[in-house]
């Protein structure tokens, strides 16, 4: 019998957004599920601190997997997804699902089809693209709490597209998800909520759940096991017996 693949989440969103906030949250609901956790740098995700030192590792290079306290695992993409993915499946025991964050400035669809690797593909597989969008942000007519800080970030990284308009790569995000979390939800009042989720509405193109959260709290549930792939496969066996037309 062939082994299961193991079910990978990409969590995208701009600096600002609650990635961070919202894949700590994850890893405490982890439950005795091995997670794997792939991120761009250690200070992205607030590892530098408590969570680190319980496992008694305080600086990591670049090539390091770490093992949290409660037996999830942490790598940083150095320069290439697919090392940090080998690294993870060569771990006994196995992980559960991977996640893996990505800033937002990158394009998420190259990332998306790294999953069709034939080396990927035979062992991992895509569960799903969540989204991460700065509620507040939104409702003020923006895309990011804090646009120069997210130009100084993508100005610092070489390996990034420096012509695309940020709203572009916003509407790639929203393109590329599955799943939309809308985040500080709680910092908004009804009104303020309609717009947000109205300036999401107007970039999508297919019908894509929003899930409004605060304080970076979502069930691991909503989040993880979203099972895209296995849905894709569904819709396209079904789409050869049914077009749709869109109508704009």
């Amino acid at each position: 019998m062939a082994t299961a693949r193991i079910p990978a989440t990409v969590i995208t969103g701009f600096l600002g957004a609650g990635k961070t906030t919202l894949i700590r949250n994850i890893i405490m609901q982890a439950n005795g599920k091995r997670l794997a956790l792939i991120v761009n740098e250690f200070g992205d995700i607030g590892m530098d601190g408590d969570m680190l030192q319980e496992c008694g590792a305080d600086s990591c290079s670049a090539e390091d997997i770490i093992e949290l306290a409660n037996g999830c695992i942490c790598c940083t993409v150095a320069d290439d997804f697919l090392p940090s993915i080998q690294q993870l499946l060569a771990q006994e025991p196995k992980p559960d699902h991977i996640i893996i964050e990505t800033s937002g400035l990158a394009l998420p669809q190259p990332l998306v089809q790294a999953f069709n690797w034939p080396d990927i593909k035979s062992q991992v597989m895509l569960d799903g693209v969540v989204t991460l969008v700065d509620g507040p942000a939104l409702a003020d007519g923006g895309v990011a709490h804090d646009l120069d800080a997210l130009e100084a970030q993508r100005a610092a990284d070489e390996e990034l597209d420096h012509e695309s308009p940020i709203d572009e790569l916003f509407a790639d995000q929203i393109g590329a998800a599955n799943l939309i979390v809308l985040s500080k939800a709680d910092m908004l009042d009804e009104a303020g909520l309609g717009r947000a989720r109205a300036s999401v509405e107007q970039q999508l193109e297919a019908p894509t759940p929003i899930i409004p959260i605060s304080g970076g709290a979502a069930p691991m549930d909503a989040i993880l096991g979203l099972e895209m792939e296995a849905q894709a496969h569904a819709r396209s066996e079904h789409s050869h017996h049914h077009h749709h037309h869109h109508m704009t």
